[in-house]
């Protein structure tokens, strides 16, 4: 017998069909769990048809979109402790079978047969279902968070701490990095919306070649610094009070803020002690754990963990040996960061270069501990420092948790062949993740066990232990269930075209660094003959039509693309950051969305309650769909890019940015007028702009205005997939023939193609 929902008495279609029902009710919402397939094979021979890889993205604190309702908390304090798997340790959720009326319940990942505690029990109804399963969100809702008892804790709750280390060499003083930096930091503060109230405690310290750590005890009347210049022999300069608690010591520490850009105006100091900063910011905070945000504007030169910017061989870019500049030179930021999340503490970089800092090398660091590395090549306060602030302010206040960890299970015949995303694996599966937050998405590859039957259905559980922000120990579980099948169609059919996407990427980035990036577009390249061979046996299913545009855009990416116009830093930062990003991020990223801005419909004139707009239609990555006269807009999940043709109306150009020609519009200054004329076309693009940003909060996407003609214009065509572009000199139909779809099929393809478009630009939203 199937486990979880029992059939209603007619034989396996009717079990099917029930499950399915039932299934959209129970599996937690795609905002937090996506499978590339939500029917499963069934066995081996199945699985070896189906063209697609198998598995599931998670981001368990994901914000929740508008008008659903919160994550129920469920307190099991009554009951005595929260009801388990006494063989596996799943949870209790959706998906447990129940028999003997109640009094034994079977688990639905390992089988397990266990009594039910006395004081959780309940009695059957006719179809073998507990009677207030209704009455209980754990065994009606994929996604609870229960309220941990005394025994998930190890310490007290760790309170939320914010350790800033900042560069304060000469880069990062004339570039407006440190004036930055200490605006936001400031404006997150006094805005009150830094999470945890009374409880959060913050430290600074300063670099360049020497370690500044600062007293901010309260009962100073101006901070002390201290100078650590010996990074041999690093030590700390005071015991206490280098972290404060920030409502005692506010003032000072706005103090401290205040003073740093005038302490620093005068530095000729152009060298980064980076590597001993993190050091030192360690043991300054390791009793206690909590978030590192470190501010680079250089290469780690001297001290700790030191690197040399000769490794930079533009030489090798694009080439097979490209991936020797994209590993890190040693195993140096790697261990750091393995005893940085022994000590529960998560880095987060914010990395304002001028030129080469070796990012490979230093990207671990964030990585195995759960923390991003944002990157603002050629940094300068007037072009980037919106950006920094902004996304800088997101970090400190966005939902959190902290000294978190997370175990994730498979239900019996499966298993986890690879994770993805930015975390520490302690052991065989317990991932670690010192601080977790609403961006974090991680990612499983999944496999069936050889020789081993898998049960007729697929069930995941994922459960993170985290203390949040008011010092509450949670626990956020998530349980997605599919039904397994040996029909081709049926799985084929439930393929899920954007998490398909992500999974991908995951494989063709994990091939690009264990062996190298044509590798890795090959890879990507057998995929897609897969699929299409697939599509050529079921013609009309339109994940399979829409699947080989993705990965086109993945192989004319940044991240893939066989070019050397992409420096090694850059390419390092693209992968870093798909590892992280959210489904609709990444698809986004693959395949820009592109729309035209000269002849948007007055729908986009009056935003709802909300503050959005209908956006203009979704136009194909195309140059055929794009004239000299129109204005266009793509964008990526990244940045923004608006493009202006050489024959554009005076009139628009005079109503939107208030230039009188073409050739007196000043693309610098442009965004700035938006929205300021007070025309409606004016209005109209603002409101584009800004209901784009609010579906992407993050990063903040920059806004670039390019004409024709400009060089600048290269980035936008390089986007505009479905034609040659510098990484592939293939149009759609051409690529689709490289891979084997007979041309009989294309013209079904373009047919279809402009219906998928607008559904994708649905499910966008």
């Amino acid at each position: 017998m199937p486990m979880g929902i029992q059939p209603a008495g007619g034989g396996q279609d009717a079990y099917s069909t029930q499950f399915l029902k039932e299934v959209e009710s129970f599996n937690s919402p795609a905002h937090f769990v996506r499978s590339t397939v939500s029917r499963l094979p069934n066995s081996a021979s199945a699985k070896a048809k189906v063209p697609v890889p198998l598995g599931i993205i998670m981001q368990p604190l994901a914000p929740l979109p508008p008008d659903v309702e919160d994550v129920p908390s469920v307190n099991f304090g009554a009951i005595g402790t929260i009801v388990r798997c006494k063989s596996c340790r799943t949870y209790i959720n959706p998906f447990v079978t129940w028999e003997a009326n109640g009094r034994r319940w079977n688990c639905n990942l390992c089988g397990f047969s266990q009594l039910t505690p006395d004081t959780y029990y309940a009695s059957l109804d006719e179809t073998g279902k507990r009677m207030d399963r209704y009455q209980r969100p754990e065994l009606c809702k994929g996604a609870v968070e229960y309220i941990a008892p005394g025994e998930y804790m190890v310490r007290p709750p760790q309170p939320p701490v914010f350790m800033f280390v900042i560069d304060v060499s000469y880069t990062a003083v004339v570039t407006g990095m440190l004036d930055t930096v200490v605006a936001s930091i400031k404006e997150a503060i006094q805005s009150g919306n830094i999470p945890g109230g009374q409880r959060v405690q913050i430290g600074i310290i300063t670099f360049d070649t020497s370690l500044h750590f600062y007293n901010l005890n309260s009962n100073l009347s101006q901070p002390q610094m201290l100078v650590v210049s010996d990074l041999e022999d690093l030590f700390l300069p005071l015991p206490d009070d280098i972290l404060v608690p920030l409502a005692e010591s506010e003032s000072a520490i706005l103090n401290l803020l205040d003073s740093l850009p005038s302490i620093f105006r005068e530095t000729k100091v152009n060298e980064s002690c980076m590597g001993s900063a993190v050091k030192g910011a360690f043991m300054a905070m390791k009793h206690i754990g909590g978030k590192m945000l470190v501010f680079g504007a250089c290469i780690p030169s001297v001290g700790e963990l030191a690197l040399k910017s000769t490794r930079d061989n533009a030489r090798l870019l694009g080439t097979d040996r490209e991936v020797e500049l994209l590993r890190p030179v040693n195993e140096g930021y790697k261990d750091l960061a393995t005893e940085l999340t022994r000590a529960q503490i998560s880095v987060e970089m914010f990395l304002a270069p001028q030129s080469y800092v070796d990012l490979a090398s230093i990207t671990p660091l964030s990585k195995y501990t759960g923390g991003d590395i944002r990157y603002y090549p050629q940094f300068h306060i007037n072009t980037s420092g919106l950006k920094l602030k902004t996304e800088l302010i997101h970090v400190l206040t966005r939902y959190m948790g902290w000294e978190a960890v997370m175990r994730v299970r498979v239900s019996r015949g499966w298993k986890i062949t690879k994770f993805n995303g930015h975390l520490f694996i302690r052991g065989q599966d317990l991932l670690v993740v010192p601080n977790c937050h609403c961006d974090q998405t991680f990612a499983i590859q999944i496999d069936m066990e050889e020789n081993v039957t898998p049960d007729p259905v697929l069930c995941v559980q994922a459960a993170l232990l985290y203390t949040n922000c008011e010092g509450e120990r949670r626990i956020r579980v998530h349980t997605w269930a599919g039904l397994t099948t040996p029909n081709f169609s049926d799985i084929i059919g439930s393929i899920d075209v954007q998490a398909t996407c992500a999974i991908m990427s995951h494989v063709g980035l994990d091939q690009s660094v264990k062996t190298n990036l044509p590798e890795g577009r090959n890879r990507l390249t057998t995929m897609c003959q897969q699929i299409v061979a697939a599509s050529n046996v079921v013609p009309q299913n339109e994940a399979l039509q829409f699947l080989p545009l993705y990965i086109m855009g993945m192989l004319k990416s940044g991240a893939f693309r066989a070019t050397n116009d992409i420096p090694a830093d850059m390419r390092t930062y693209i992968w870093n950051r798909l590892e992280t990003l959210s489904v609709p991020q990444t698809s986004a990223y693959y395949y820009p969305r592109m729309m035209a801005l000269h002849n948007a419909p007055d729908l986009c004139a009056t935003p709802d309650q909300l503050g959005r707009i209908t956006l203009p239609d979704m136009l194909n990555l195309t140059s055929e769909s794009m004239t000299q006269d129109g204005v266009y807009l793509l964008e990526d999940g990244d940045q923004m890019l608006i493009w202006l043709g050489r024959a554009v109306d005076a009139g628009f150009l005079q109503a939107v940015f208030g230039a009188s020609s073409f050739e007196q519009l000043d693309p610098a200054s442009a965004e700035a007028v938006i929205g300021t004329r007070g025309d409606p076309t004016s209005n109209k693009l603002a409101n584009i702009l800004r209901t784009i940003r609010s579906e992407r909060t993050m990063p903040y996407m920059q806004l670039h205005v390019v004409r024709h003609g400009e060089p600048k214009e290269t980035r936008f065509f390089a986007s505009l997939i479905e034609d040659r572009t510098i990484g592939l000199q293939s149009t759609y139909t051409e690529f689709l023939q490289r891979m084997g779809r007979p041309l009989l099929l294309l013209l079904l393809v373009f047919l279809v193609l402009l219906l998928v478009l607008l559904l994708l630009l649905v499910l966008l939203l």
